[in-house]
């Protein structure tokens, strides 16, 4: 493995189709939203329970599918054994008193996540063994595929930054924005107030910017959703570059689901009528000018960074 890129966003931001994008290229294999392995590998809803199923996005179970177990085999160990989860956002199995006090730690670095680049901070929220196994696995599924790049959208800058931490030299960021409002849109169509999902938007972005802040230029990538889907070519040439591998046309369509094998993410890369790069405008007319005053109130100089 040569480069294992992390993509970092808010939920319902696009990171699939980017994902997808990605997957494309011969030189890239994605893995989707890593960090839910376990839980696909043992079928176990009690640790993710998505709306659709634990399956790879092949359409074979993980435990069945001769990626994975290919995977499995250049690791050396079972897929279950992995700890690819950061444990900055609580199991639904975590109850009562005593996970309250256990997660505190967490809880303080969330707040204040410029914390989480000292090494002795990592070291002690249980860091270093799980940067060991995110950077294991890439690295496995770059032997399985063959692929010097291989690509993470699980989301969380708290993982990437454990990786960054271990092997400075191979990973880097790619930071993906979507407009706040439809953001808040997609989250509210799934039962989230619109002050919830303005703020985790806000959060989310904030958490990145902190983790990323003080990396070198040549080691983050930033780009967003909508340029991504007005100007394809352009931008994935550019994310191409940053990636140091050459751009190829099969990028601007989704490819088939047998080329993919992600895992997590959004259901829509179950659906085989959607193959090209499409601006998803459903949140427009959605909100009242009252409501934008409200979420902008929420989200504050988070918009302006990235200029919506």
């Amino acid at each position: 493995m040569r480069i294992a890129a992390f993509i970092l966003s808010d939920v319902r931001s696009g990171s699939t189709l980017l994902d997808q994008c990605l997957g494309a290229h011969t030189d890239v294999v994605t893995l989707g939203e890593a960090h839910w392995l376990p839980a696909y590998v043992m079928r176990d809803r009690t640790q993710y329970d998505p709306v659709h199923e634990l399956v790879c996005a092949c359409g074979l179970a993980v435990a069945e599918c001769p990626f994975w177990r290919n995977v499995g085999r250049e690791l050396g160990r079972p897929l279950e054994t992995l700890r690819l989860h950061s444990g900055f956002v609580r199991s639904s199995r975590e109850v009562g008193l005593v996970a309250k006090v256990r997660y505190l730690p967490r809880r303080i670095v969330r707040s204040q996540p410029r914390l989480y680049r000292l090494p002795v901070v990592r070291r002690a929220l249980g860091g270093a063994r799980l940067a060991r196994d995110i950077l294991e696995l890439l690295e496995a599924a770059s032997r399985a595929s063959g692929c010097p790049v291989c690509v993470d959208s699980s989301k969380s800058p708290f993982r990437f930054r454990a990786a960054y931490g271990l092997d400075r030299g191979r990973a880097r960021a790619i930071v993906l924005a979507r407009d706040f409002r439809a953001v808040v849109h997609s989250k509210m169509k799934r039962g989230e107030s619109l002050e919830a999902a303005a703020r985790g938007w806000r959060v989310a972005l904030a958490q990145i910017d902190a983790l990323i802040r003080d990396l070198p230029a040549n080691q983050v990538h930033r780009l967003r959703y909508e340029d991504l889907c007005s100007e394809p070519r352009a931008e994935l040439a550019r994310l191409c570059e940053f990636l140091q591998i050459p751009f190829q046309d099969a990028m601007l369509r989704r490819p088939e689901k047998a080329q993919l094998h992600h895992i997590g993410g959004s259901p829509s890369k179950f659906d085989e009528s959607r193959h090209e790069i499409v601006l998803d405008r459903a949140y427009e007319g959605a909100f009242t000018a009252a409501d934008v005053t409200r979420m902008r109130g929420i989200i504050g100089s988070e918009a302006r960074r990235w200029s919506y």
